[in-house]
């Protein structure tokens, strides 16, 4: 038994010249826009181009005396914290360096608390800061995104603790 189609799925002369297949064609289209639409928004406001939980990241050395926290992805001319945490000695100052392409991608606006000391190191910087009574120190680093792409980044420790991360930053 032949199914009947609805009257108004058929083309039409009368009042306009109607093709009811190149209309359903465009429907169907709109349909995937408006999807591809909400899983464009979905993604926004998951932090797929600015922060977010899938932006959010963590990075922890092997042994555990080094851990940074960093956004995944940026926007190029936006501000951001890196937080880079340390574990030493009690009371004694620790050595950290920051290497890679951080200098080439960011600029650095402010850095928390003051170090001891700094000096350049290559394409990075090393700092010395003081930790406290449970012989952790935390550095924040406030940079802005200057630069379009991926670019890498190396924290380590003259004990040998070392990471890499990676960032991307959007135009």
């Amino acid at each position: 038994m032949k199914e009947r189609v609805h009257r108004d799925l058929h083309s039409r002369n009368y009042p306009v010249d109607e093709d009811m297949v190149l209309q359903r064609k465009v429907w169907c289209f709109e349909r995937l826009g408006w999807y591809g639409l909400v899983a464009l928004i979905g993604l926004t406001l998951a932090g797929v181009f600015s922060k977010g939980p899938l932006s959010s990241a963590e990075a922890r050395s092997a042994d555990g005396q080094l851990r940074v926290e960093y956004q995944r992805f940026l926007r190029n001319g936006s501000s951001d914290k890196l937080i880079v945490h340390l574990e030493g000695k009690p009371r004694e100052p620790l050595e950290v360096e920051i290497s890679g392409e951080l200098l080439r991608g960011f600029e650095v606006e402010m850095l928390q608390p003051q170090p001891l000391k700094a000096s350049a190191a290559g394409e990075g910087v090393r700092l010395w800061v003081l930790s406290d009574d449970a012989g952790q120190a935390i550095v924040h680093l406030t940079v802005r995104s200057d630069g379009v792409g991926s670019f890498t980044t190396r924290v380590s420790l003259p004990t040998g603790a070392s990471l890499g991360f990676s960032q991307f930053i959007y135009p």
